[in-house]
């Protein structure tokens, strides 16, 4: 992976831990049955348009990951760590793979749009997130540290996150920005896409660190620089991406190696 050198450690994890503060909001609007409306919207816009192939394809998956059980239930601490992980995986992934790929609607494009990447990178970081907490992992630089290895490969630590960074400062400047609190904001698909889309944008100009991220399969990337279906593409090549990212978490928490610079 190469390694931008005029990109220091301090700026991106400066960007990374604001980025892993706005996790939560999502996080915990996915703990609920239909997260952000989108089930009664789909629904609704399948009665109502007439959607082609594509998007009827999109509608019955995202679906069917929305019928999976939800965090919260009595049993849910007593079923496996992978299981747990899994379901993140499947349906928080599904979600943020359809958000991550609504720029290849312009198909190759998308590939001269600094937003692709860091759109990516956002969701990759918050389904790492989700794993952190899965491991029972509390504090926030340690969840920052493991994406910012997953996402960039560089040799990051806690330590490295709280000498860069307050994290006091960090949480309400993220507040300020995300509009955490504004009652006055709809509720819906529209406010998860709007939380996914701010939340990129907490990553500035730092587009180009991210271009080595988890990706999907060369076809997924092909079809996603076709114009209109360019986002079937990308939503199959961003779910792939998300399970490689969450699994090169796991690999991390299992080891603790994240806490530690390489030798």
């Amino acid at each position: 992976m190469t390694e931008r050198p005029d990109v220091p450690d301090s700026a991106v994890v400066l960007a990374l831990s604001r980025v892993e503060f706005g996790i939560d909001s999502v996080l915990d609007a996915l703990r609920t049955p239909d997260p952000f409306g989108i089930r009664s919207i789909l629904t609704e816009y399948s009665a109502q348009e007439q959607p082609n192939l594509a998007e009827k394809g999109l509608i019955l998956a995202i679906d069917r990951l929305l019928k999976m059980k939800v965090p919260g239930h009595a049993e849910w601490p007593t079923l496996p760590l992978a299981e747990r992980c899994d379901w993140w995986v499947e349906r928080l992934g599904g979600f943020a793979a359809v958000v991550a790929g609504l720029p290849r609607l312009s198909g190759a494009a998308a590939d001269t749009l600094p937003i692709k990447d860091t759109l990516g990178a956002a969701v990759q970081a918050m389904v790492i997130g989700a794993v952190c907490r899965e491991y029972g992992v509390e504090a926030h630089a340690d969840r920052t540290a493991v994406i910012a290895r997953v996402l960039t490969d560089r040799p990051i630590t806690p330590d490295a996150v709280l000498e860069y960074d307050d994290p006091t400062a960090a949480g309400q400047d993220v507040a300020r920005q995300l509009g955490f609190g504004d009652q006055s904001e709809e509720a819906g698909l529209r406010k998860g896409i709007r939380l996914v889309w701010r939340i990129s944008k907490l990553l500035g100009g730092l587009g180009d660190v991210f271009e080595d991220r988890p990706r999907g399969s060369i076809g997924a990337r092909i079809i996603g620089k076709l114009p209109a279906v360019g986002v079937v593409g990308g939503f199959f090549d961003e779910r792939k991406g998300i399970r490689k990212a969450a699994y090169a978490a796991a690999e991390l928490l299992t080891t603790g190696s994240f806490r530690v610079r390489p030798v």
